[in-house]
């Protein structure tokens, strides 16, 4: 796949400052903007993601963020505002998503899940959790990102060939395939509901592919379903041992 320049951009920044992770989105702030930054938290509509306000007469830059999105999705929301700064972006840009500009408000979102996810960070983590639960869980727990992002991230890197659906027994709120891998609703179906806990793993034959079925139900009722073609772990260990080998 083919990376944007904001991708790049981005990791030449999270190379250059060295940062710890969970990143602290607030002295990332600080560090771009080069001024001390202060939170703002509000309750504003559902659309609104953040705000930057900054003039030259100000000491320090106020970030309001929305809280009625999740924690993660403030986040997230941030560093997409930083992006548009750092990138020097002008045009349509809004803090209602709907009114941005389609292109800019996508390399704003490449540059801000590269900031929170580097790449180099998740594939090494790969290395240690080769199971996705496991692996989604470390995603989580140390980087401060929410459960689509981590799903989106791991399906976008190439380290496991599979899907990655949150579902619930009326609605689907998130589905992740890799290229020419899909599930339908009959074969979440098949999986049996447990009450809690996760079920690892169960064998499964998507269209001749083996896969393994894994399944996580939530607090909320929610359930992750992953289906991972079963050589998919293997196969990246492999490639990523050859070409360090090579390097």
């Amino acid at each position: 796949m083919t990376e944007s320049n904001a991708t790049i951009e981005a990791r030449l920044l999270v190379n250059a400052l060295r940062p710890r992770y969970p990143l602290d989105v607030v002295w990332l702030a600080g560090e771009i903007l080069g001024k001390p930054v202060e939170l703002d938290q509000e309750y504003f509509p559902d659309n609104i993601c953040a705000l930057i306000l900054d003039k030259p007469e100000y000491p320090s830059v106020h970030i309001c963020t929305n809280l009625n999105r999740p924690y993660t999705s403030r986040r997230f929301s941030i560093v997409h505002e930083l992006a548009h700064i750092y990138l020097g972006h002008t045009g349509d840009i809004s803090f209602i998503e709907s009114e941005e500009d389609p292109v800019l408000h996508t390399e704003a979102d490449g540059f801000a899940t590269e900031t929170l996810t580097p790449k180099h960070r998740i594939l090494t983590l790969a290395h240690k959790y080769r199971e996705p639960l496991a692996m989604i869980h470390q995603v989580l727990r140390g980087y401060d990102v929410s459960l689509e992002m981590t799903c989106r991230r791991l399906v976008e890197l190439g380290i496991y060939n599979g899907t990655f659906s949150c579902c619930n027994e009326n609605e689907t709120f998130f589905t992740y395939n890799s290229p020419g891998f899909a599930i339908n609703i009959e074969t979440i179906d098949l999986i049996p509901k447990i009450k809690r806990g996760c079920l690892v793993t169960r064998k499964e034959t998507i269209r001749g592919m083996p896969v393994n079925c894994y399944f996580k139900r939530f607090q909320s009722g929610n359930f992750l379903i992953v289906f991972i073609e079963q050589e998919t772990v293997t196969s990246f260990t492999e490639r990523r041992s050859l070409s360090m080998k090579q390097a």
